[in-house]
């Protein structure tokens, strides 16, 4: 009764796919700018990447991510199974920002990431797996199992290699095509690949890169950098103008007109009845193109909603700045939280997959909060100390003192007159002057004495000069 009712069969198609030869299907990029669609898309964005603006905005982006605290959510999850994720993943304990000490065979999650943000300027990067079986490793001999599979490999098949994306009809992802060494296509298989791709739109598993919005600020800006490159090269030095009295001197003139160079010696002598010279400069106002240039830098930035980055430029500008952040930051935990969510599913799951189960809860793999990890300043943190909403303790005294570079504490030779016992010295430098013993009063010495006669016999001394002054 029900089957009658519930469409189970898919009509439409994605849009984003083509039909190639032998019934398969391939991504074809919606950009509306042929140049831009993949693959051309791949170099041009290589070399826009290449710019300062364009390379400060990338880091802009990609160290939050970065620097996030990635960890493992563990509810539900067996002890064992966490364990050979972690040291699979080259994932570090939590509080070890070091990690675990990397293996000749392994990843290492930090530098896996890096790679995967790839994706940020080119739309998309993929990794294929690469499995090995062995005896367990140092951290996982409570698994349980006598040989275990690991990952020993997730090595980039870089975007500027892949040639072709081939989909299914309903646009599911189902191989990559790259070209290998012998120029011959190599063909990777779905099951085989970790695909990240920034902002799917449909089928295209090309994605969309981050400098797609500035690609047309760059390109106005790098042409007048080159213009400006150009004016100040022909108008900062002058141009020789030879003048001649006949039309047999014009060759000569023109000779000495484009020989003449700047030297310690260079020179040149003219015959006053037959040529002059004089260099002539630019005469009237000349187009400044450096606003026009800073003014493409800023729609850079804006494009990846890094405006901070132009901070300053403006009256009232750096008011801003702590409103563009947390719009900047929260963009940015959505791509960590997508990346996350797409290891889990293609990476872990099917580690945990190919050793316990396909019935094995599998932990699931967190950036945790970008906003947060940014950490805390030494005002902001003076404040809630002052409005007591913390209360002083070993532990943060120890956060703070790892996070500013200090040294740690030494208990016995701690200076007394801070917090109590145990917390953290936080002391006011007026109660310390108020506080600070007065020191007792003592005999007056001989030179004391001396001093008083010497400041006596002076006043006597200015008071007569102030008596014959006034006669």
């Amino acid at each position: 009764m029900l089957r009658g009712m519930v469409n189970t069969s898919e009509r439409g198609v994605p849009s984003g796919i083509i039909k190639a030869q032998q019934g398969k299907f391939e991504v074809e990029p919606l950009d509306f700018n042929a140049q831009l669609r993949f693959p051309l898309n791949i170099p041009i964005y290589d070399r826009v990447r290449a710019d300062g603006q364009v390379e400060s905005v990338l880091n802009a982006v990609q160290l939050p991510i970065l620097s996030a605290p990635w960890d493992l959510h563990t509810e539900g999850v067996r002890d064992e199974v966490v364990a050979l994720i972690r040291t699979e993943l080259g994932l570090p304990e939590p509080g070890n920002g070091m990690g675990p000490r990397a293996r000749r065979e392994g990843i290492r999650w930090s530098e896996h990431l890096e790679q995967v943000l790839t994706m940020l300027w080119a739309g998309f990067m993929c990794f294929e797996q690469v499995y090995e079986v062995s005896p367990a490793r140092p951290g996982q001999e409570d698994t349980g199992l006598d040989e275990i599979v690991h990952l020993r490999k997730l090595s980039p098949r870089m975007p500027q290699s892949i040639t072709s994306i081939e989909v299914g009809r309903d646009g599911g992802l189902e191989a990559v095509t790259q070209v290998g060494l012998d120029d011959k296509d190599i063909r990777i298989p779905v099951d085989q690949l970790v695909m990240y791709t920034h902002k799917r739109e449909g089928a295209d598993w090309s994605g969309r890169s981050i400098l797609r919005t500035a690609y047309r600020h760059w390109l106005i800006k790098d042409a007048l950098i080159r213009v400006d490159a150009q004016a100040g090269e022909r108008n900062s030095m002058g141009i020789p103008v030879v003048t001649y009295s006949s039309d047999a001197d014009k060759e000569e003139a023109l000779k000495i007109a484009q020989d003449l160079r700047a030297g310690a010696t260079s020179g040149v002598a003219l015959e006053e009845s037959k040529m002059s010279l004089a260099i002539v400069g630019v005469q009237g106002a000349t187009v400044d193109l450096l606003p026009k240039i800073s003014y493409h830098d800023q729609q850079i930035a804006k494009s990846a909603l890094a405006m901070f980055l132009d901070l300053g430029h403006d009256n009232g500008a750096r008011s801003l700045g702590e409103t563009h952040l947390k719009v900047f930051l929260n963009r940015l935990q959505q791509v960590a939280d997508y990346i996350a969510v797409t290891a889990t599913e293609h990476i872990i799951r099917d580690l945990v997959e190919l050793n316990f189960g396909p019935d094995e809860p599998y932990p699931a793999l967190t950036p945790g909060n970008l906003r947060a990890s940014q950490g805390i300043s030494v005002e902001e943190l003076s404040t809630l100390v002052n409005s007591k909403v913390i209360q002083p303790d070993d532990q943060l005294e120890g956060f703070v003192r790892s996070n500013h570079g200090l040294p740690q504490v030494d208990k016995s030779t701690t200076r007394p007159g801070g917090a109590q016992e145990g917390g953290v010295a936080i002391v006011d430098a007026s109660q310390i002057a108020r506080s600070a013993p007065v020191p007792a009063p003592t005999a007056p010495s001989a030179t004391d004495e001396h001093d008083e006669k010497l400041n006596g016999l002076l006043g006597e001394l200015l008071s007569v000069r102030e008596r014959r002054g006034k006669r």
